[in-house]
């Protein structure tokens, strides 16, 4: 009874723990507190059963994203109908998928790395994360580097990614956990301060090496916020208006402007379904020698595409297509199963084809390494553009979806960390905010304010060259955990091997 009444307590502390999960992230930023709940919660699960572990992890990963993810309730509520308490379960539902990661993490710690389990975990939690991000088409928010993206830590991610910087935040978590359990051994305690002084000094030592190049050649851009609510955006009695807002902001832009960039589906029509307009469009640009970036819905060969056209004056158009579609939200998966149920909410959606094609568009000789909204989270999709040659990074999107939510700053906080990887440059133009530009150290250069009608005006400097994460991507990161495990798998049999035979002796 005592036993039962002591793994109920761990779990309704877990969830309180993964609860404060999201105020490690954006607009909180409170990012020591991930080592805080990572230590207290490698803790909770130490010396209990795979199964008891499980249940802790999983009942902490329920309560990080119940609370963090709870913004997906808002579009489902407001614009597919379904009452509050429904949304609710659907959240819910996602965020017991997402809570299996964790749970999954700390079982295989306490199944098979029983007696090295502390230094097993930061490898596990990180891996299980890197899966998340992967199976079913992924799903990569509140992954652990995320909430070091302006942090020292941060640091470590032009070598292994935000994976590298989640792996050493980890890393810190269980080392500070060893040393307040061997405080009392010296031996044991310094190694554990060393660790921590390594992972810190290692990552400050990073972020001051340049591994990119500035380019000579200055970018002048104009990234536009139409500010268009949903119910405006999607409006055919509207739509007229929502092309007369970007028309102006897009005609007002300052003489030796470079690129204007436009959100996502900033027109909300087929291109087929405004071809005066567009013409127009590459008359203005080729008088004043600025490219246009419009965030535009695409038919061709009776498919349709998210996209984003680069009008370049009167030169043939080129176009970034979409590849990384949000399910539920732009396709269906399953859909002889689903599709008749999500219909039954939100008729037409999930019509929209992966793109195919190059991840670059052209600007004035240099290339915009191209996301468009969710796949800006995902650390492949943005160094798909890299590895094609891109000096800088575009992002357009709109998040109006989600209202006056953590989901608009969460989405800033993932593309500085995307900035900080490829040490590039990067521009994003979004509907409702946060429109931004991001130095290529992660740093907000500048920014609208959300759910603000207008234009930011700035400058960039592109940069040649890659980081090591640009070349290698997560392979550095998968191949030295898979290294790490192996050898404390090994090791640990070598020491009770070496126990048994001076036992023997004896």
């Amino acid at each position: 009874m005592k036993k039962g009444l002591r793994l109920r307590w761990r779990w309704g502390l877990a969830v309180a723990l993964g609860a404060c999960w999201p105020l490690a992230f954006a607009p909180f930023d409170l990012s020591f507190l991930a080592i805080v709940l990572l230590l207290a919660l490698f803790w909770l699960s130490d010396a209990v059963t795979p199964s008891a572990a499980a249940t802790i992890g999983f009942a902490f990963g329920f309560g990080a994203f119940a609370a963090g993810i709870y913004w997906l309730a808002i579009p489902l509520h407001n614009y597919a109908h379904m009452s509050w308490l429904l949304s609710a379960a659907a959240v819910a539902l996602l965020a017991l998928y997402c809570a299996i990661y964790p749970a999954l993490s700390l079982w295989v710690a306490a199944k098979w790395w029983a007696h090295s389990r502390l230094f097993a975990l930061p490898f596990l939690w990180i891996g299980a994360e890197w899966l998340r991000a992967h199976l079913f088409t992924g799903f990569p928010w509140l992954a652990t580097g995320y909430s070091q993206t302006w942090s020292l830590l941060g640091g470590w991610a032009p070598l292994l990614g935000q994976y590298g910087v989640g792996l050493a935040t980890a890393g810190v978590a269980a080392l500070l956990l060893f040393l307040i359990r061997h405080r009392a051994n010296r031996r044991k305690a310094v190694a554990a301060i060393g660790g921590i002084v390594l992972l810190y000094t290692g990552a400050a030592f990073s972020q001051d090496i340049q591994r990119t190049a500035r380019m000579h050649k200055q970018l002048t851009v104009r990234l536009i916020q139409g500010d268009v609510p949903v119910t405006e955006k999607w409006n055919v009695a509207k739509l007229s208006a929502v092309l007369d807002t970007y028309v102006k902001l897009i005609l007002a832009t300052p003489k030796g402007t470079n690129l204007v960039v436009l959100p996502e589906t900033a027109f909300p029509v087929f291109q087929t379904q405004v071809p005066g307009l567009l013409r127009n469009l590459q008359r203005w640009s080729a008088e004043h020698h600025t490219n246009i970036i419009l965030g535009i819905v695409e038919y061709a060969k009776h498919h349709y595409y998210n996209a984003a056209l680069d009008i370049d004056g009167l030169a043939p158009w080129h176009w970034y297509r979409k590849q990384h579609l949000v399910p539920f939200g732009e396709y269906i998966p399953f859909p002889q199963l689903l599709a008749p149920l999500v219909h039954h909410f939100l008729p037409g959606l999930g019509s929209f084809t992966p793109g195919d094609g190059p991840s670059t568009l052209n600007v004035k000789g240099l290339k915009a390494g191209m996301t468009i909204c969710y796949e800006e989270s995902f650390s492949r999709d943005v160094r798909k553009g890299v590895t094609q040659g891109a000096s800088f990074l575009t992002n357009i999107s709109d998040y109006s979806w989600f209202g006056h939510s953590t989901a608009l700053p969460q989405s800033l906080q993932m593309a500085a960390m995307q900035a900080r990887e490829e040490e590039k440059p990067d521009i994003r133009s979004t509907n409702t905010g946060v429109t931004a530009i991001i130095s290529p150290g992660g740093k907000i250069q500048d920014k609208l304010p959300a759910y603000f009608r207008g234009a930011l005006n700035g400058k960039i400097s592109p940069r040649k060259g890659k980081t090591p994460f640009g070349d290698y991507g997560d392979w550095p990161f998968l191949i030295g955990s898979f290294l790490v495990l192996k050898i404390l798998q090994v090791g640990w049999k070598d020491h009770q091997l070496l126990h048994l035979r001076r036992k023997e002796s004896k």
